[in-house]
């Protein structure tokens, strides 16, 4: 098992649990990939990675069940945001501006939306302004990519122009929880090991790991972001429409700020409608509210206002005292920008037309290779843990049938 984020950890406890012996080798000296929670300075924690269980994520749920982990209530709708700042709307506002939008959508033939834009189809769009500026910048954010890049059958797929009132989760104790209880219950788990090469033929595979160590089985899953897959050296190579699809599946640009503050302080969730950034206060363990205000930028865009790249919070801690100056900071500001991460390459995959095309290249199997990834998990689920942990499960089954 290549990978130990939690697509990765789910294929190995679903081979396990089918009684195969299985290695998982991680280069992080963590497990979580993606999902990463850390401990601030005021004791709070915040989730630098992914963060919100949404009202349909069953497998997330399911997985948490079997290993005791608890989830919590956020408090806050992760739709339904707040706007401050120029070009403020009500939520109202930006319902009307919704219905307009799936309308048109809806509208659209099938194969007409095939070869459009996100951005181009927000641009063409009859429809009332005042909620416009805010449903881009959270499209924008939420995409992570300039939205004249993203296929428009994105929208369709995630249901983007619908925002009915929902109830979202995280894991009580910070999501790292819930990989770190998979990993602790399989029986090899190695991290600091980073893989470099897979060859693999008709008898099984050897995985080449930094500092000449081989690993060798009869099969292998290879579990990580599609950029960082598309940097391995597969021996013998991979079907060229495989490796042109990993290598040139766009990755969105975003980073994630965690501000520790005083105080007590009501959840809300704010939404930029200058920027594509928002920023939230939710709930934790036993309902209470956890101490820190967090924030998620996507977008080239606002990566370069914020500058992010240069590992600057000063920019954007200037615009979230702007949106929230009823909030005091109590300590050190945690960055994470995940474009910079040379074991992610973004922050999850953006989907333009070209790769939408080549949605199947991503779960198909090469002799006794499979791939796991929130990227391989279907126009349903890219992108979020539910799709990483159904990814995972799949591509295990697909090497049972393999393996018979």
């Amino acid at each position: 098992m290549v990978g130990a984020g939690l697509a990765g950890l789910a294929a190995g406890r679903t081979l396990v649990d089918a009684g195969w012996d299985v290695t998982v080798v991680e280069a992080r000296e963590r497990v979580g990939g993606r999902v990463w929670s850390v401990r601030l300075d005021n004791g709070e924690i915040a989730e630098m990675g992914a963060e919100w269980i949404m009202p349909g994520d069953a497998q997330v749920r399911a997985w948490a069940d079997r290993f005791g982990v608890a989830l919590a209530e956020a408090g806050i709708d992760y739709l339904r945001r707040e706007t401050r700042g120029p070009g403020a709307s009500s939520l109202g506002d930006q319902d009307a501006f919704l219905a307009t939008a799936e309308a048109a959508l809806a509208r659209i033939p099938a194969d007409e939306s095939a070869g459009l834009s996100l951005g181009t189809f927000l641009d063409a769009l009859d429809a009332p302004g005042a909620g416009r500026d805010a449903v881009r910048m959270r499209l924008q954010g939420t995409n992570a990519t300039d939205l004249g890049r993203v296929a428009l059958r994105v929208a369709a797929g995630s249901d983007a122009f619908a925002a009915p009132r929902a109830t979202y989760h995280r894991v009580a104790r910070g999501n790292q929880a819930l990989p770190d209880a998979i990993a602790s219950s399989l029986p090899d788990v190695r991290l600091g090991h980073r893989v470099r090469s897979v060859f693999h033929d008709h008898a099984g595979v050897v995985v080449g790991v930094e500092g000449d160590v081989e690993l060798t089985g009869i099969a292998a899953i290879v579990a990580l972001p599609a950029r960082v897959a598309a940097g391995v050296r597969f021996d013998p190579s991979l079907p060229d429409e495989i490796a042109s699809a990993l290598l040139e599946l766009p990755m969105g640009v975003a980073s994630k700020l965690a501000v520790p503050i005083e105080g007590a302080s009501g959840p809300r969730a704010i939404q930029s409608a200058e920027l594509p950034f928002w920023c939230w206060v939710a709930n934790g363990v036993g309902g209470s509210v956890r101490r820190c205000l967090s924030a998620f930028a996507g977008s080239e865009l606002a990566q370069d206002v914020l500058a992010t790249g240069a590992g600057e919070t000063d920019p954007w801690l200037e615009r979230l005292a702007a949106l929230n100056p009823d909030l005091t900071p109590s300590g050190t500001p945690v960055l994470k920008a995940w474009a910079l991460d040379p074991l992610a390459m973004g922050a999850y995959s953006a989907w333009d037309n070209r790769s939408w095309d080549r949605m199947e290249q991503f779960h198909r199997t090469v002799g006794r290779l499979a791939f796991a990834g929130e990227h391989t998990a279907g126009t349903e689920h890219v992108g979020t843990m539910e799709g990483a942990l159904r990814s995972g499960a799949r591509a295990a089954i697909q090497l049972l049938e393999i393996l018979g």
